[in-house]
């Protein structure tokens, strides 16, 4: 049987939401643009993460969702906002760890690792929230998960 710290760590963790994010010129983002068809990107997310096909029962279940908004799933060109870039942030090295800046330096990267990275303006937010956990739930399939 799998571990039981994998998927909780993918589940509930800053990892899950940066490898599950349709983040902004991402990968995962591209597929979802590119896509003709729910069943095209079903296929491209489970090769992806799983190096196969889905099952009929998997596709049919991820298509279904998928499928619901899938010809409006992109923003108007003219409607698109991107994202600000973010503040680039002095580095913390051992030459000034022990400075107070350090600190808050550290806490911004802490800030920015739990918000995940910025997520692409091309797709309408709720469409992308169902890709998205379309693609949390094949990370969380059992043949994902590492055994011990």
């Amino acid at each position: 049987a799998p571990n039981v710290l994998q998927p909780g760590a993918l589940g509930n963790s800053s990892l899950a939401t940066t490898l599950t994010r349709a983040a902004h010129r991402s990968p995962l983002a591209e597929l979802a643009i590119e896509a003709k068809q729910p069943e095209e990107l079903v296929d491209a997310v489970f090769l992806r993460f799983l190096s196969r096909l889905p099952a009929a029962q998997e596709r049919a279940l991820f298509v279904d969702a998928l499928s619901k908004g899938f010809a409006e799933r992109l923003t108007p060109a003219n409607e698109v906002k991107l994202p600000p870039a973010p503040e680039l942030l002095p580095r913390v090295t051992w030459s000034n760890h022990l400075r107070n800046e350090a600190n808050t330096i550290q806490q911004e990267w802490e800030k920015r690792t739990r918000e995940g990275p910025p997520v692409d303006p091309r797709l309408r937010p709720q469409w992308r929230e169902t890709y998205e956990d379309f693609v949390w739930s094949v990370v969380n399939l059992r043949e994902f998960v590492w055994m011990p």
